[in-house]
């Protein structure tokens, strides 16, 4: 499975590499921070409350596809008028009695936690969760009714405001053209491939090679999330239906198998490389070169490679290609099988995950992270001690569903809240603003701290630490963030509250939010680690039972289903691989005497994905619509059941966890070898695929 980080590099030069300039890297950090820019200037100039929590939700919505830029805003927004509208249902049926509120941030966070798990949109999740929190710490200052209503709407309009600058912005300086955008995409992932390819061929130094599988790297962890983006955006745009393409739905999958392919190989150690490798590397990178021009005389495929006892990385990249030619020339003479056409529109995507309704750990996970908002709630009103409040937004922050993930996210959130809230908050506070005479030096402030925060949050490892950044910031700068209070302990009167906003001058608010923070790190540390620890490879492990369902469901649909039904399922098994991906970073951070063992099963893990993903690139060009002009027979029905059988056999196992591994049904792969010996080296190769596949499961379940 791919991963942005080679192991062998110190962690100063993995950072150096996570924050040098990668592609598209500048012009979205550019636009994120003028957006960003221009919504502070707007609001100030307004004297709107509420402006923190608004121009922070540009961040959630960044992205360079500006069709999913607008969607996305669209969710947000919509998603917030719900939380708000609950939290205020909930205020007028009780009076605002103050152990309703209690019991309502119990309620939401516990909502917002399930969904997380068991929602497939996120985005409802979090603001389920975050705008009533917001709601009903408001309801806490005792202002007059109307006053708080208005202030407890404030948040939708200032969101509204930022991300609809966010939006204008990403269609007035990007690419209007998303089919050509989607072009640019796969040209940028396979000319990384060449060149790396290319200098692996040539014997290029050890130094030279590492930087050129830099971005080779970057590119396979990330994923085809933005290629399928812009594909989408083509299939709802119908000035593109004349439009063609020779890259097809599924060949975005393939690429993107590429990429993870190319990436293994480039982490291997390279120190005794042969001719022959070097000669397979300059074919490779031929290929590419011919399916980039389009010279598809040269991309001749080659039924007739012979069976080899292990097939290497080389030699999968090499059939990946061939697999990519074939749709490539198929496409290019068929123009009227556009991108665009209604059958290769996907299903869409279901609300909640197929398990969401009998997951025990979905309500496990929901239960803790409700208790530690409510104890959070709890402290800070107990303390009369409104300034820390910060503390039970952190929770719905930076909560996740392992041990090891939430140590992550508490450590991102901690650095991210010394540089954005200490070092750029209070450093601005005591350096800069209490010497300006204009809101310009403000603004200025907003804009470097912004553009920081951009720029690392477009990192594949280290992104969350920027979100935390400009949100740090954001809350100790923006300091009208709620109803102003005139001390620890009492509130201003009615009469005298002005929400007008100045450059913040006083350090106190700033300081009482970094505390917020540390509250929650300290309060969440000890539930998720003490009172129902989850460790992150038994995520994973879950993680790979759902990508095999899937992909039992994808091996028995390849003969006769719809495109639209493959491609779903595909798009479905890309983002199961992803979760599974970013849980893997995390296991270093369960800090315990386990990680060595847990690191051992997240490698099998890891080969397991990769010799599925060789499973399903076999046997999809051994199909009998692959195989009609070949004299190779194709594979029948029965055997692609068979196989669906087995992996989904294998995806029980893996869900009953370890002990009686030994106990398990006859090999589906001995069964089906005899029957598979008369078949092209393509389907041996599955069969081979799918024998690795069930060894990588039996180290699973021997280590569980």
């Amino acid at each position: 499975m791919a991963t942005a980080f080679n192991p062998a590099l110190s962690w100063p030069e993995k950072i150096r590499r996570e924050l040098a300039p990668s592609h598209g890297r500048w012009g979205g950090a550019l636009r994120t921070t003028f957006a960003a820019t221009l919504a502070a200037a707007i609001l100030l100039a307004l004297q709107t409350p509420m402006m923190g929590p608004g121009i922070y939700l540009i961040f959630l919505v960044s992205y360079d596809v500006p069709y999913l830029t607008f969607r996305r805003s669209a969710q947000e927004l919509s998603f917030q008028c719900v939380g708000v509208a609950a939290a205020l249902t909930l205020i007028a049926v009780t009076g605002n009695d103050p152990m309703a509120r209690v019991l309502g941030i119990a309620a939401f966070t516990f909502l917002s936690g399930f969904l997380l798990c068991a929602c497939t949109f996120r985005v409802a999740a979090m603001n389920l969760g975050i705008f009533p929190i917001l709601t009903l710490s408001l309801w806490e200052t005792h202002l007059p009714a109307e006053q708080l209503v208005h202030l407890s709407m404030w948040p939708i309009a200032t969101g509204a405001i930022a991300v609809g600058l966010k939006v204008a912005i990403e269609y007035l300086l990007t690419n209007r053209d998303p089919q050509r955008a989607l072009h640019l995409e796969i040209k940028a992932r396979l000319d990384s491939c060449q060149s790396y390819f290319e200098g692996f061929a040539c014997g290029q130094a050890f130094a030279e090679l590492d930087k050129l599988s830099a971005p080779l790297m970057r590119f396979a962890f990330s994923g085809q999330g933005k290629m399928l983006a812009l594909l989408e955006e083509v299939r709802a745009n119908t000035l593109y239906e004349a439009r063609t393409s020779y890259i097809s739905p599924s060949g975005i999958s393939r690429i993107a198998r590429l990429l993870d392919l190319a990436a293994a190989f480039a982490r291997q150690p390279h120190t005794n490389a042969d001719a022959a490798q070097r000669a397979k590397a300059a074919q490779i990178a031929a290929l590419i070169r011919a399916i980039q021009t389009r010279a598809f005389d040269e991309l001749q495929e080659d039924d007739a490679a012979t069976f080899m006892a292990g097939v290497t990385l080389l030699e999968e990249c090499m059939e990946v290609l061939r697999s990519i030619a074939a749709e490539a020339r198929e496409g290019y003479a068929q123009p009227q099988e556009a991108l665009t056409s209604p059958s290769s529109a996907p299903h869409k995507e279901p609300w909640f995950r197929p398990d969401a309704w009998h997951n025990t750990s979905y309500l496990a996970y929901a239960f803790k992270l409700s208790l530690c908002a409510t104890l959070c709630y709890i402290i800070y009103n107990a303390l009369a001690w409104p300034g820390i409040s910060t503390a039970t937004l952190t929770v719905l922050i930076a909560g996740l569903s392992s041990t090891g993930a939430t140590n992550q996210k508490m450590l991102f959130r901690f650095v991210g809240a010394l540089i954005g809230g200490v070092l750029f908050g209070i450093g601005c506070m005591v350096c800069v603003y209490p010497y300006a005479d204009t809101a310009l030096p403000f603004l200025l402030s907003v804009a470097c701290v912004s553009f920081i925060g951009a720029w690392i949050a477009r990192s594949a490892h280290l992104g969350y630490i920027g979100l935390q950044i400009v949100f740090s910031f954001y809350l100790v700068a923006f300091q009208e963030y709620g109803p102003p209070q005139s001390s620890r302990n009492g509130l201003m009167p009615a009469a005298s509250v002005v929400h007008g906003f100045a450059a913040p001058t006083q350090m106190t608010l700033g300081r009482d939010r970094v505390l917020g923070i540390m509250l929650a790190l300290l309060v969440m540390w000890a539930i998720f680690h003490r009172l129902h620890p989850e460790r992150t490879v038994d995520r994973m492990r879950s993680g790979l039972s759902r990508l095999l369902r899937i992909h039992a469901q994808l091996v028995r649909s390849l003969a006769h289903a719809p495109a639209a039904e493959i491609v779903a399922l595909r798009e479905s098994a890309n983002q199961t691989v992803l979760e599974v991906r970013a849980l893997a970073e995390a296991i270093p951070f369960e800090l315990d005497h386990h990680v060595e063992r847990d690191l051992e099963i997240c490698e099998s893990i890891q080969e397991a994905i990769a010799h599925t993903g060789s499973l399903l690139l076999y046997l999809a060009t051994a199909t009998p619509s692959r195989c009609a002009q070949s004299a190779s027979p194709p594979l029948t029905q029965s055997m692609l059941d068979s196989i669906s059988e087995g992996l989904h056999s294998l995806s029980m196992q893996l869900d009953q966890g370890g002990g009686n591994s030994t106990h398990r049904k006859t090999s589906i792969a001995q069964s089906l070898q005899e029957e598979f010996a008369s078949h092209p080296p393509r389907v041996r190769n599955a069969l081979q695929a799918y024998r690795r596949l069930e060894e990588q499961c039996l180290k699973i379940q021997a280590g569980a």
